[in-house]
């Protein structure tokens, strides 16, 4: 599942780059980028929509990177479909976080990228590793993932509250599926 979510990523990314829109985030509005300030009822939608856009190469690359990683540490305990409900759940929610804290929080007004479904996915690794005693190993790699994905949401442009309604939402749909067979 891991490896379809990316080569997903990676086709709406070349979609955006042949239709000129890659590389601004005004531009990716009319493809479902998540509005942050001046939202309406109407673009609800866009929820479901931004996480698959990229503004660039390096973008697009991180985000692949985390996916493959945390996903696969996933889909190793949990299946397939587990990745999809948690990489979905995170993605939801980090929408839902930006649109509502986007007024309050500094943002640039518009939000792309798998970084919040990403972290819902680093959330259901981390309880995964925390629950089980042969996952000791991954405990030490998954809080340095936290604590860059949490300075990195500090930075300019990165969305703080997309990043926390993701891990937000990765854990509820893990603690969901917890009782499923392994």
């Amino acid at each position: 599942m891991p490896i379809a979510l990316a080569l997903v990523l990676f086709g709406v990314f070349i979609a955006e780059v042949a239709l000129g829109a890659a590389g601004s985030e005004r531009a990716l509005i009319p493809f479902g980028a998540l509005i942050t300030r001046g939202w309406s009822a109407t673009d609800w939608w866009r929820v479901a929509t931004f996480s698959f856009l990229h503004l660039n190469w390096l973008h697009l690359a991180l985000n692949t990177a985390g996916l493959l990683w945390l996903g696969t540490i996933v889909e190793r305990r949990r299946g397939a479909c587990a990745v999809l409900a948690v990489f979905a759940a995170g993605g939801i929610a980090s929408g839902i976080a930006a649109m509502l804290l986007g007024p309050v929080l500094p943002t640039t007004g518009v939000v792309i990228g798998a970084s919040g479904a990403v972290c819902g996915l680093l959330a259901a690794a981390a309880m995964l590793a925390f629950r089980r005693d042969q996952d000791v190993r991954l405990r030490m790699p998954l809080m340095i993932c936290l604590a860059v994905v949490i300075a990195i949401s500090l930075l300019p442009r990165v969305s703080l509250a997309g990043h926390l309604g993701g891990l937000a939402g990765g854990a509820i749909a893990a603690a969901f599926r917890s009782g499923d067979p392994e």
